[in-house]
């Protein structure tokens, strides 16, 4: 059994090795197969037998690797899954984060919309002070002036 990365098995087809093993045991099979068909081996029974043990041998040990791979396939799936449930509870975190945010900058604005309305008012009643301040020195210097030009 060969882990690569985080302790998963690792299948690695693209060897040399692994092909020529596959062909050679696939020859081999072809030729077991063509000379008991034939019948020009003298012990048939014998192979037959022999290769009947090793069938069942060899699905022992196949149900034994398609176990591993199980077991190693749900690995790697709970995994994921614990990346989906940690990255939906981040989502679910940014989430409220946003919902305060928004309710934050929603009273700021209030405050900045009533701050902006107490200004508005104060300077239509500096504006309206200084016009009154405006009129009394100007009727003062045309009561002046008009006074000036009598005598």
């Amino acid at each position: 059994m060969i882990l690569g990365k985080n302790n998963t098995l690792d299948m690695n087809t693209k060897s040399p090795h692994f092909w020529w093993i596959i062909s050679i045991m696939a020859a081999a099979i072809i030729a077991l197969v063509s000379f008991i068909l034939c019948e020009k081996t003298i012990g048939a029974d014998k192979i037959m037998e022999f290769i009947s043990y090793s069938s069942a041998i060899l699905s022992i040990t196949l149900s034994i690797f398609a176990i591993q791979y199980t077991y190693t396939s749900n690995v790697q799936i709970q995994q994921q899954f614990e990346k989906i449930n940690s990255i939906a509870d981040n989502i679910h975190k940014t989430a409220e984060n946003l919902n305060l945010t928004s309710g934050k900058l929603d009273k700021n604005l209030e405050t900045i919309l009533e701050r902006l309305e107490n200004m508005n008012t104060l300077q239509k009643e500096m504006s309206s002070q200084l016009n009154n301040l405006n009129d009394s020195k100007v009727n003062k210097i045309d009561i002046q002036h008009n006074n000036y030009k009598k005598e």
